[in-house]
C-alpha cells in the first residue's frame, strides 16, 4: 500500500520577527537579559538578521556588556556599511563605555552624513562637554593631544611587541646557533625598564595605594616559593593571585577607560597651578610679613636713637641685623636695603657718642672724653647713656662673635657693610684689650671709608684708632690721630664733633689706661711659676687669695697692689725696691675756678 506523504506545516509568520519583536518589547520594559535571549533565538534561526543584531547590541549597551555590544554592531557595520543606525549606537556605546574621545569621533562623523534626527548632534555634544569637564580645556586641543598621544602609544606598543629583542639566528655548517647581538639586548633592557617604568607610573596615577599591591601580585605570581610539595594548595594559592592581579588589572582598565591618560595629566597641570599659586600668594603673604617686621625693627632702633640712649641702641640694631640677616633673599627682597639702614644708623649712634651741647661744661666734656678714649677717671661716672655705655663690655661670647664677623667680612662686598664689619671687629679687639689686632683692622677700615667716601665711619675709625694708640701707651700717635680727626670732622661739616676731639686732644696725655688689677694678677701668676716647689706654690695661691679680699689701702707695704706714701718718704733710700708693681693712680678731674687766683668776696 503506498505511504500517503504529509506536507510539512509551515509558519504562519516569520519566527525571526516574532523574536526579534519579542526582544524589543522585552527591552522596552527594561528586562535587559530576556531581550538578549529572545534576541539570541532570533539569530539563531538567522545569523544575518541585522536588526536583530543592532537590539541586541543596543540591550547588551543598557545591561552594560560593552564588549559583546561592540561586537555586534562591527557585525552589523559589516553586513551593511551604510547603516547609520549602527554608527550612532557604536557612538553611544563608545560615550557609555567611557571611550569620550571615541565616541566625540564617531558622532561628528555621523552628524556629517546625517543632520536629522539629531542623535549624532546630542551624542557629539554630550561627549564634547564630558570631555571639557573631564580635562578642563577646549574639545579641539584635547582631540589634538589624543591623537598625537595615541600615535606614540602605538607606536611604543607595535615596538614592545614586535620580535626585536629576539636573538638573532644564524645558520652556521648546518647547526642552529644563537648569536645574540649586544646593542640588541642593551636596547631590550632599556626598553623593558621603560615600559616597566610607564606601567608603574600607570598604575599610580589610576590605582593610587592599589598600585603596590599590583606590583605585590605581579611578583607573587612569579615567585618560584608559591609552588611547594602541597600541589592542590599551592594551585589553589596560585589561582588566588592570579584573579587577585586579573581583578586589579580591570580596576586599573576601567578606570582608565573612565578618564583618559591625557584627562589625568590636564588635571594634574590644573592641579599644579592651583598649587602655584597658592604658593605665590603664600609667598606673597610671607614676604609682605617679613617686610613689616623688619621696617617695625629699624623704627624701633630710630625711636631709642632719637631718645640719645647709645646702648639700648646699639643693641637694638644688632638684634634687628641678625633677625633681617636670617631670612632668605626669596622672602625678604629688600634685605639688602634695610641692612644698609641699619649700617648708618649704627654710623650715626657712634658719632652720636661725639656730639657735645654748647651748654655743656668742660668738666662733663671731659669726663666723656676720658671714659671714650678708655681712661680711668677718680670718680663714678654720671648716669649719662654715653658714659654707661663706653667703654663696652665685650660680648658673652667673644669668639663666635669675631668668627661670624671675619666670615661676614668675606662675603660682603658694598663698601658700608665692610666698614661696618672693620670697626667692630677692631672695637671688639680693643674691649678685650688687644691691641695689635685692633688697630690693623682699625687701619684697613680707615682706608675702605676714605676709598669709598663714607665720611661718618672716616670720623668714627680715627678715633677708634686713637683709643689703640692709647692701649699701647703711644700718646704722641694718639694725639695725631685725634687732631686728624678733628680736621677731618671740621672738614665734613661736623663742628660739634670737631670741639670734642680738640677736647679729646686736650686730655691724651692725663691719667694712665690699663687695669691695676690685671698687672696685679698677670705678677701674682710669675710670682707663683718662678716657684719650684708644689706645696710653696699651693701656699703662695692661698695667699694671693686671701690677699685679693683685702682693699688696696688696707693692706700691708710688703704685699702687692700697696703704695704707702708715708713710708716711701721716710725711708726711701734705706729700704729696697719692691718686687710688686706700684699702683697705677687714675686720672683727677679737678673742677676748675670761676674766679682768678687772688679774688675774694666779702659778705657786707
Amino acid at each position: 500500500m503506498r505511504k500517503k506523504l504529509v506536507p510539512q506545516e509551515k509558519s504562519v509568520c516569520n519566527i525571526v520577527a516574532v523574536y526579534r519583536e519579542r526582544g524589543n518589547y522585552l527591552q522596552r520594559l527594561e528586562q535587559f537579559e530576556k531581550a538578549i535571549s529572545a534576541y539570541n533565538e532570533a539569530l539563531r534561526w538567522n545569523s544575518s538578521d541585522v536588526r536583530s543584531l543592532l537590539g541586541r547590541s543596543l540591550a547588551r549597551a543598557k545591561a552594560t556588556y560593552y564588549d559583546g555590544a561592540l561586537e555586534d554592531v562591527a557585525r552589523a557595520a559589516e553586513l551593511e556599511p551604510d547603516n547609520l543606525t549602527a554608527l550612532q549606537i557604536k557612538a553611544q556605546t563608545e560615550y557609555e563605555k567611557c571611550a569620550f574621545e571615541r565616541s566625540l569621533i564617531l558622532a561628528h562623523r555621523g552628524q556629517q552624513i546625517r543632520i536629522l534626527p539629531p542623535r549624532f548632534a546630542e551624542c557629539a555634544r554630550c561627549a564634547e562637554e564630558t570631555v571639557r569637564e573631564c580635562s578642563g580645556a577646549s574639545a579641539t586641543k584635547v582631540m589634538k593631544a589624543a591623537i598625537s598621544m595615541s600615535d606614540e602609544i602605538q607606536i611604543k606598543r607595535d615596538r614592545i611587541g614586535d620580535d626585536i629583542f629576539e636573538p638573532e639566528i644564524v645558520v652556521r655548517e648546518g647547526r642552529m646557533q644563537k648569536q645574540p647581538t649586544l646593542q640588541v639586548q642593551e636596547l631590550s633592557r632599556l626598553e623593558k625598564q621603560k615600559s616597566e617604568n610607564i606601567s608603574r607610573l600607570m598604575a599610580s596615577k589610576y590605582l593610587e595605594q592599589m598600585a603596590h599591591d599590583k606590583h605585590f601580585l605581579i611578583s607573587l605570581c612569579k615567585d618560584e616559593r608559591l609552588i611547594s610539595a602541597n600541589k592542590q594548595g599551592s594551585k589553589i594559592l596560585h589561582e588566588l593571585a592570579n584573579k587577585a592581579r586579573c581583578d586589579i588589572e580591570k580596576r586599573q582598565a576601567v578606570l582608565r577607560e573612565r578618564r583618559p591618560l591625557y584627562a589625568a595629566r590636564a588635571a594634574e597641570a590644573a592641579a599644579r597651578a592651583r598649587l602655584s599659586r597658592a604658593r605665590k600668594e603664600r609667598l606673597g603673604h610671607a614676604q609682605k610679613q617679613h617686610a613689616v617686621d623688619a621696617r617695625r625693627l629699624i623704627q624701633a632702633a630710630k625711636a631709642i636713637f632719637e631718645e640719645h640712649d647709645v646702648a639700648r641702641c646699639l643693641e637694638a640694631a644688632e638684634f634687628a641685623m641678625e633677625q633681617i640677616s636670617r631670612k632668605p633673599a626669596n622672602l625678604l627682597p629688600e634685605k639688602e636695603k634695610y641692612l644698609l639702614e641699619l649700617y648708618d644708623l649704627v654710623a650715626h649712634v657712634f658719632l652720636d657718642q661725639k656730639r657735645v651741647k654748647e651748654k655743656m661744661s668742660e668738666v662733663d666734656r671731659e669726663k666723656r672724653a676720658f671714659v671714650l678714649l678708655g681712661i680711668s677717671v677718680s670718680r663714678e661716672p654720671s648716669h649719662d647713656s654715653v658714659l654707661r655705655s663706653r667703654p663696652m663690655a665685650p660680648p658673652r661670647d667673644v669668639t663666635r662673635r669675631l668668627r661670624a664677623l671675619e666670615r661676614s667680612l668675606s662675603l660682603h662686598a658694598r663698601p658700608s657693610e665692610r666698614c661696618y664689619v672693620l670697626h667692630e671687629l677692631s672695637r671688639i679687639y680693643v674691649d678685650t684689650k688687644q691691641a695689635q689686632k685692633a688697630r690693623f683692622f682699625a687701619l684697613k677700615c680707615q682706608s675702605e671709608a676714605r676709598t669709598a667716601d663714607q665720611r661718618i665711619w672716616l670720623i668714627n675709625t680715627t678715633f677708634l684708632l686713637a683709643r689703640c694708640h692709647l692701649l699701647q701707651n703711644n700718646r704722641p700717635e694718639a694725639r695725631a690721630a685725634l687732631i686728624e680727626g678733628a680736621a677731618l670732622a671740621r672738614s665734613f661739616g661736623f663742628q660739634d664733633v670737631a670741639t670734642f676731639f680738640e677736647t679729646c686732644v686736650n686730655v691724651s696725655t692725663e691719667g694712665e689706661v690699663g687695669s691695676t688689677e690685671a698687672l696685679l694678677e698677670k705678677r701674682e701668676q710669675e710670682m707663683i711659676r718662678l716657684m719650684q716647689d708644689d706645696d710653696l706654690r699651693s701656699a703662695a695661691k692661698h695667699l694671693f687669695k686671701r690677699m685679693s679680699v683685702i682693699p688696696a689701702s688696707r693692706r700691708f707695704s710688703v704685699l702687692p697692689g700697696t703704695h704707702s706714701e708715708v713710708n716711701t718718704a721716710t725711708s726711701s733710700g734705706a729700704r729696697r725696691a719692691s718686687i710688686a708693681p706700684k699702683t697705677q693712680q687714675p686720672a683727677r678731674v679737678m673742677r676748675k675756678s670761676r674766679y682768678p687766683l687772688g679774688f675774694q668776696e666779702f659778705d657786707i
